[in-house]
């Protein structure tokens, strides 16, 4: 019995596989890369062709590009343009490509890509079926992608508010004697952001994969321990929840996409609008008490002012 267990590991279907090693054991090709690699290519395919109707003149969307633009628009003014305001266009590229990246590697990873290369293959080959797993599982994967996120965050931020302001902000506004506590503080903020980037995303991606490994085990181990009448009752159970968690699962792709360019975008809004906060706070203190601009009540015409007689 456990001897099935542990050649059934849930995990043997999660954690990736070395491909091309060397002699010393260091990877040099994985399964994860190779689905990292067919995201690119498929992203490389696809999106040039939905485009190519506005390069020939076809602007309004229908079909799969109307679909698409949905979408993008929805990243761009319901995520992003709240956080970023003026600098949303500027970011858009970035935010796109994060968000459809991560949304690709996470559905890739839904696909049963294994199965089908037993049927092409066969099963006493596994050692070449190179195209299987989720990359978006694999903390390195995902590390990356939060570091990319932090270094256009840090740059934007020195780019937009200058070094000096880019130093100012490890202090949080607070007065200069507090720099021994303020500015540790900052320091870790700014490592456990992407840090949290990467992990959010690896772990729920591992998680419901192992789940739905850990179902389909049950049924052959059913029907080896429990005959074939119990065999049936917990493969039907064990089918039908491995749908509910399959849909889940694909809402959880989405969703984590999601997450992970509003994550992104908040960081960047907090890196790049101080100048705008100082500027809105500049016309708050023109502004009088009944909400109208010092400037204009100053500057009115005396013919438009009403003259009161003063009462005899």
């Amino acid at each position: 019995m456990f001897n099935i267990l542990a050649e059934g590991s849930p995990l043997e279907h999660v954690v990736d596989h070395a491909i091309w090693q060397t002699s010393g054991g260091f990877w040099l090709f994985s399964n994860h890369i190779v689905m990292l690699l067919l995201a690119g290519l498929i992203m490389l395919i696809v999106f040039p062709l939905i485009t190519r109707g506005y390069r020939d003149g076809e602007h309004v969307p229908t079909g799969t590009r109307n679909f698409i633009e949905a979408i993008m628009m929805y990243v761009r003014n319901d995520v992003a343009k709240p956080l970023l305001g003026d600098d949303t266009d500027r970011f858009m590229p970035f935010l796109w490509t994060l968000f459809f990246y991560i949304l690709t590697c996470n559905i890739l990873g839904l696909l049963p890509l294994n199965a089908i290369q037993d049927l092409i293959l066969g099963r006493g080959n596994e050692d070449f079926h190179a195209v299987y797993g989720t990359a978006t599982s694999n903390f390195f994967v995902t590390a990356v992608l939060a570091g990319i996120v932090f270094c256009v965050v840090q740059f934007n931020g020195i780019a937009t508010n200058g070094f000096d302001g880019w130093l100012k902000h490890f202090l949080g506004g607070a007065p200069w004697w507090l720099f021994p506590i303020m500015v540790p503080v900052e320091i870790l903020g700014m490592i456990i952001k992407p840090f949290a980037l990467a992990v959010r995303l690896a772990a729920n991606m591992t998680a419901g994969h192992i789940l739905l490994a850990t179902l389909g085990g049950f049924v052959p181990l059913a029907f080896l321990n429990l005959g074939r009448g119990g065999g049936l009752a917990i493969g039907t159970v064990s089918v039908i929840a491995s749908v509910v968690i399959m849909m889940l699962e694909l809402f959880v792709a989405l969703l984590q996409a999601y997450l992970f360019v509003f994550l992104t975008s908040l960081f960047l809004s907090q890196m790049i609008t101080h100048h705008h906060d100082e500027a809105h706070h500049h016309d708050e203190e023109e502004v009088g008490e009944l909400g109208e601009p010092v400037a204009v009540r100053e500057g009115q015409d005396d013919h438009l002012t009403p003259k009161f007689k003063p009462a005899h």
